[in-house]
């Protein structure tokens, strides 16, 4: 039974920092899920220096805004929103994501469908169409850590023992339980959080997902679940900063929940071990990140030429290059064309699924009807052209 403290279906709760073209994008995607439910969307600024807050103020005034004036962690703003929030479900989302028109309605049917359920999560697919293994989770142990970190768990990426981090034996598009989720799309009901609690705000950044929906799992009667039917697109890093700083706090993060739930359970030497494994992961990450900067500094980004704009219907607009319909997608070949761009107010679903089948074949882009904005993903990074 809904309770008349929480007047909506449902409260959408976006931490942002410094990325107001891609925030607007999300809005906008946002704003078109949510049609037909009573709902409410939070913006948490954590001190950004472009144009957020005002973009916010002048495109969005639907969005109840929260400026901390500083950047004050993932996990912080988080909480002051949740604490302000109210609808019955709660929808963790970043600024960097795309949502079909359904997916709020299909995360409610979710939890209506299953009221033990701790938090949900969803199919994940990044801006090159590649899926995303971090959409679902197994409880993060020391050996599943272990062969994630070593690689191994790509010898056999169904296995449930050496792919235990990712869940290897629930497909992509499966439905099962998984223990962790990620805090770029993680929905779970407001009860949850008097149950579970908030956020830990010990995590500056990162594993503070893991962390909080690891409670749900155990709080909750049934656990938390991975939907592979319900899919959004998450241009994965486009919301925080790849430098030395942000891959220290990844692993400060790392060590920080190993302290909390796992080294508890294992003697002085096995906890000395695998925070030096941990130390030794970071300064691999670092190096690694050097090289890709370095890789991604040769591939410079052009304006796409040969671009084939995806719209709703067939409306004849002034768009440069090719025009066709989501109806007729299918029978568009990707490489034929240096990008291309889906309209938000079509079927984004279908887009994904496109996306997915044609993944690295073309750039993809994203057009936004509210402002006029056409983002393309290219280089792990988003253009505005």
């Amino acid at each position: 039974m809904m309770s008349p403290r929480l007047p909506n279906d449902i409260s959408i709760i976006i931490v942002s920092y410094n990325n107001s073209d891609l925030l607007m994008l999300t809005l906008a995607s946002v704003r078109r899920s949510v049609e037909g439910l009573k709902a409410e969307v939070i913006v948490v600024d954590n001190g950004s220096q472009d144009d957020t807050l005002s973009r916010l103020r002048s495109e969005t005034p639907w969005v109840k805004v929260i400026d901390m004036g500083r950047n004050a962690g993932f996990s912080t703003a988080n909480n002051e929103a949740m604490k302000q929030c109210t609808g019955h479900i709660v929808l963790i989302l970043n600024p960097d994501t795309v949502l079909p028109r359904g997916t709020a309605h299909a995360i409610m049917a979710h939890f209506d469908d299953n009221p033990g359920c701790g938090a949900m999560g969803v199919r994940m697919v990044n801006g090159e169409g590649r899926y995303l293994g971090e959409s679902k989770r197994g409880y993060t142990s020391i050996s599943a850590s272990f062969f994630k970190l070593s690689g191994l768990w790509r010898l056999a990426p169904k296995s449930r023992t050496l792919n235990a981090y990712y869940i290897g034996h629930c497909p992509e598009r499966g439905v099962c339980h998984a223990p962790i989720l990620s805090g770029a799309c993680m929905a779970f009901n407001h009860d949850m959080i008097d149950q579970a609690g908030y956020f830990d705000d010990t995590y500056f950044m990162y594993s503070e997902d893991i962390d909080l929906s690891w409670r749900m799992d155990q709080t909750s009667s049934d656990g938390n679940s991975y939907r592979g039917d319900i899919s959004i697109i998450h241009f994965k890093g486009q919301s925080t900063p790849r430098d030395k700083k942000y891959i220290g706090y990844f692993y400060d993060s790392m060590l920080l929940f190993a302290a909390k739930f796992e080294f508890p359970k294992h003697g002085q030497l096995m906890n000395k071990v695998t925070a030096a494994g941990i130390r030794v992961a970071y300064y691999i990450a670092r190096l690694r990140s050097s090289i890709q900067k370095k890789r991604e500094k040769r591939r410079k980004f052009t304006p796409p030429q040969r671009v084939l704009t995806v719209r709703p219907d067939d409306t004849d607009v002034s768009t440069p290059g090719k025009t066709t319909t989501f109806a007729k997608l299918a029978g568009e070949r990707a490489e034929d064309y240096d990008a291309v761009v889906f309209d938000i107010d079509g079927d984004m679903g279908a887009a994904i699924e496109y996306m997915r089948k044609n993944e690295r074949r073309t750039m993809f882009g994203f057009h936004n009807p509210d402002n006029g904005d056409t983002l393309i993903y290219f280089n792990n990074g988003c253009h505005k052209i």
